[in-house]
């Protein structure tokens, strides 16, 4: 770069100084914005608040089903790269990519402000991006590089603090206990665990994780407290309501477990009214007293209690499992559920 006068130096010096703070800015936010996708039970943002409801958007997972801010903070790792990189190719790449960031940043915010859906980290994101185009763009009219080796080992130190203190909070900070959750807690025995299960009986990871948490239940035998919430996702499993609606009716009469261990091993094409009435029947429960209960308004009433406890407990898919203060969601194998018993069972003194 050639010499130039020192208060053009101070100038270019505080121009990339602004680009070292917003990619910064950029790579926290966007490192935050991936572990609340990642956590059922959100850190950084409101339960349910704007973030929550652009979490269910087709925006929420744009490039090849991945996170959006998983993409995000690739993209910024890639600015902070760019932003070290000395020499005139380096100023051009660093260009062409803010340049494409803030066009896809303008597109978000675009969709936020249609929708008038705001969240603060990714409003964050999107303008910081853009600001940072502005000073990328000075960057090159300028021929601004930034320190040597020395000088950028320290920012590279910067911006890995940046993304790990997200992270690292995620790995200390339990997710909070929602209050449907805390007050079957607090119906549970002392001593005993409290498992609060979300279930869709049609579905297949349900399915699979009931196959792979029965080893854990089998261990603890007598020692928990086990609560069967009903969230049939009748879009996608046809069968899924006639089944919920068979559970809390089994319940009702009786026969919870044995119901629920029926429907869940039972082929899909007899999860109808008449095949959970076979099934109720075959279990001892009297079948008019059954059928009565299938179409009494008081179970729909139950299912639709239970689908609210569902997103007041974090759920935004299935398998959804708490056990005691922690959450289990999605199909997390055997050792992760046993694991959880384990700590849940040292934990209550049992």
């Amino acid at each position: 770069m050639a010499q130039t006068a020192p208060d053009e130096q101070k100038t270019q010096r505080r121009i990339f100084a602004a680009i070292v703070v917003l990619t910064t800015l950029g790579l926290a936010a966007s490192a935050a914005l991936l572990v609340d996708y990642l956590r059922p039970i959100p850190l950084f943002c409101s339960e349910d608040g704007d973030c929550a409801r652009l979490r269910h958007t087709v925006y929420a997972h744009m490039l090849f089903g991945l996170p959006t801010p998983a993409v995000g903070l690739a993209g910024y790792a890639t600015l902070g790269g760019l932003a070290l990189a000395r020499g005139h190719i380096a100023r051009f790449l660093h260009l062409l990519a803010t340049t494409f960031g803030a066009l896809i940043a303008g597109l978000l915010l675009y969709v936020q402000v249609g929708s008038a859906t705001f969240c603060a980290y990714c409003m964050t994101v999107d303008l910081t991006t853009i600001v940072l185009l502005s000073l990328v763009l000075l960057r090159v009219r300028g021929e601004i590089d930034g320190p040597a080796l020395r000088g950028s080992s320290a920012i590279v130190g910067v911006f890995a603090v940046a993304v790990a203190v997200p992270f690292v909070s995620n790995a200390i900070i339990r997710p909070p206990v929602p209050a449907v959750i805390a007050a079957e807690m607090k119906k549970t025995p002392r001593g005993e665990i409290t498992i609060v299960d979300f279930v869709d009986f049609e579905c297949p990871f349900c399915r699979q994780t009931a196959a792979d948490f029965q080893p854990a239940l089998d261990k603890y035998r007598g020692k928990f407290r086990l609560v069967r919430k009903q969230m049939p996702l009748k879009r996608i499993h046809p069968h899924a309501e006639n089944a919920a609606r068979a559970a809390a009716c089994a319940e009702t009469l009786g026969k919870g477990d044995e119901m629920a261990d029926a429907l869940i091993h039972a082929p899909v094409e007899l999860l109808t009214d008449d095949g959970t009435t076979a099934m109720a029947t075959a279990l001892g429960v009297d079948e008019k007293a059954f059928r009565a209960c299938l179409v009494d308004p008081k179970t729909q009433a139950k299912l639709a209690s239970d689908e609210a406890d569902f997103h007041a407990a974090g759920g935004h898919g299935l398998p959804l499992i708490w056990i005691n203060d922690q959450v289990i969601a999605g199909a997390e194998g055997p050792d992760k559920l046993r694991e959880a018993m384990d700590k849940a069972m040292g934990e209550s003194g049992g």
